[in-house]
């Protein structure tokens, strides 16, 4: 699917469209860190209010959508062989911007956060409906 949209894009528009290409990668990166770090921040706090719960369900959402998305294209993001195609050395944002030793590690790093993460929220859910349970 890239190598068709890499094809139509014009060599000597090739380095914008790489900036671009960069520049989208590392939003959605950092967004997706993001969403998994409020997960977990959420979590940490034990907030299972109304408001807590809905920010925690779409930070969730997202997190997995972009983990879905990753896993089914063999563990790279589709953005990476795009910008290789473009003429990045490294189509990666690990590779771009973080240190070997941590892009290496990021997907440990993301899904244990995450897990981490699901596992304060289940907490919390519980505790909600403990505290719900004894009221009644």
């Amino acid at each position: 699917m890239t190598n068709a949209l890499a094809a139509r894009i014009p060599d000597r528009s090739r380095p914008a469209a790489l900036t671009i290409i960069k520049g989208l990668h590392t939003a959605v990166f950092a967004s997706v860190a993001a969403c998994i770090g409020l997960f977990v921040w959420d979590g940490i706090r034990q907030r299972a209010g109304h408001r807590a719960g809905h920010r925690a369900t779409i930070a969730l959402g997202i997190a997995l959508a972009e983990t879905a998305v990753y896993a089914s294209n063999n563990q790279v993001c589709p953005l990476t062989p795009l910008a290789e195609q473009l003429g990045a050395e490294h189509g990666s944002v690990a590779d771009i911007y973080l240190p070997d030793w941590l892009s290496r590690r990021i997907p440990l790093l993301g899904g244990t956060a995450l897990l981490l993460g699901i596992a304060l929220r289940l907490r919390a859910l519980g505790r909600s409906q403990r505290n719900v349970g004894g009221r009644r």
